[in-house]
């Protein structure tokens, strides 16, 4: 059997920006990595008492369920030295859009660039460096029984289906937003585009709450879709009609790269956010039962039974 190669980046590229809820000006720089490796961050800013530089595994932070440290309004994780990078959901959909296994993301600061509230920018960065394969063989994690996680009338839940989907509702009172629901391939290069063009957004009303909390301190309508009742203030108005359920989608599909691997199978969810998004990668982590590591085979392949 034939089998997908893992990929990385042809080599480094770099983006500078403020980021979205620190506020801070930080440097992104996107580099290769070697297979098996997946996709780990460095705080390249943090030093020594003395200001030396900190060994890397002080600094390095991995991309996987394991590290999850906080969710409110993003995704933190810390390591275990205490190193922590916040607000990773949107480079990490990036890089899973971009078909990118392994990749150093190296920061300055506690948080990415937000850029324009999407992945678009960071998977131009990715267009950049290039993509190359390293001659190692692709794993996906394949769900092979259902898993569901609810709160309320919310719920996230992935189940055995052919390919990669993601079925996404959200519902507000703002007549600006309302319901809206996204039906998702990520094997369909249109719906990609579709999601890594999706801005986050925010209402206004909860921009002061946000900012007192520490929150949306770099945020603006240059990095979000800020909407008022039934006003959108952005004066270019959506990129899709369906762009509050588009961005949803494209948080989960950061949030679901923490388990460190394509997830094959067909994910639903209702209202959901980055709680209940990482509630059901940890329970996938964790519930040998439910998924299946394979090798991903060339298209028109059979898939390979459980590897690890």
């Amino acid at each position: 059997m034939r089998v997908q190669e893992q990929t990385t980046l042809a080599r480094a590229a770099s983006g500078f920006g403020a980021a979205l809820h620190s506020g801070n000006e930080t440097r992104i720089t996107l580099r290769p990595a070697p297979a098996g490796s997946g996709v780990v961050f460095r705080r390249t800013d943090l030093r020594a008492p003395d200001g030396a530089r900190l060994p890397d595994a002080e600094i390095a932070i991995p991309a996987r369920a394991a590290f999850i440290a906080d969710t409110r309004l993003g995704v933190r994780l810390r390591n275990a030295a205490g190193a922590t990078v916040m607000t990773v959901e949107h480079v990490l959909a990036a890089l899973m859009l971009a078909g990118v296994d392994n990749a150093i993301v190296d920061i300055d600061g506690p948080e990415p660039p937000g850029f324009d509230g999407s992945s678009a920018p960071l998977i131009a960065l990715i267009e950049e460096a290039g993509v190359r394969r390293l001659g190692a063989a692709r794993e996906a994690i394949e769900v092979r029984a259902p898993v569901r996680i609810e709160d309320g009338d919310r719920f996230v839940e992935a189940a055995p289906a052919a390919g990669r989907r993601l079925d996404v509702s959200i519902e507000f009172p703002e007549p600006a937003i309302g319901r809206q629901s996204a039906a998702l391939r990520l094997d369909d290069p249109a719906d990609v585009a579709r999601l890594a063009a999706a801005r986050t957004f925010c209402r206004l009303h909860e921009v002061e709450a946000m900012r007192q909390a520490g929150f949306g301190l770099g945020g603006s309508l240059n990095n979000a879709i800020v909407v008022d009742g039934a006003r959108i203030l952005n004066e270019e108005g959506l990129r899709d009609p369906n762009e509050f359920a588009l961005h949803k989608a494209l948080d989960l599909l950061g949030d679901l790269s923490l388990l460190g691997a394509p997830l094959f199978g067909q994910v639903r969810a209702h209202k959901p956010g980055h709680d209940l998004n990482t509630r059901l990668v940890c329970r996938l982590a964790a519930d040998l039962a439910a998924i299946e590591r394979r090798v991903v085979p060339l298209e028109g392949g059979k898939s390979a039974r459980a590897i690890a």
